[in-house]
């Protein structure tokens, strides 16, 4: 009995120590910052998953694929979102609401894809964020024939 009560404490110590050191890891440079991802703003509390994201350059300029953990669940986060993007010039050009919601947005030759879902921690939630610059209907996109337009436009090209 004493045995087994020993190498439980002795996990609990164990995992209480790994888990102070990832959140140590967590508050040295994995916070986003607004000068890294300049206007789009991100809640209190967001954490950068480093090691599934994909990221170029710094501030406005940035394109690439982050992965955040939302300190809110998804529908929060969601509005979040919703209302803060469009306050930094950001316009909302589709969305769609449900167990994976779904938000794209638009800004000058700019465009952003959030993807949100709950992230089965207790009640935060996970947010994949794309943003490239929008192609254009001339140069490399036109040479291969096909040119991607948002909502509704022609949708293909044949040369």
């Amino acid at each position: 009995m004493k045995k087994l009560f020993l190498l439980l404490v002795t996990a609990l110590l164990s995992a209480c120590a790994s888990t102070n050191e990832s959140q140590t890891n967590a508050d040295n440079g994995q916070r986003p910052s607004m000068d890294q991802f300049g206007r789009m703003p991100m809640p209190v509390g967001t954490k950068l998953r480093t090691p599934e994201s994909l990221i170029f350059g710094v501030g406005e300029g940035w394109l690439g694929r982050a992965v955040f953990e939302l300190p809110n669940d998804a529908n929060a986060s969601y509005n979040f979102f919703a209302e803060q993007l469009p306050r930094q010039g950001w316009t909302m050009i589709a969305s769609v609401r449900g167990k994976k919601s779904l938000l794209v947005f638009t800004r000058a030759d700019r465009a952003a894809t959030i993807e949100i879902e709950d992230s089965g921690l207790f009640s935060g939630s996970l947010a994949s964020m794309t943003v490239s610059p929008v192609g254009s209907t001339g140069g490399a996109s036109a040479g291969a024939g096909v040119v991607v337009q948002p909502l509704g436009g022609a949708g293909a090209r044949r040369p």
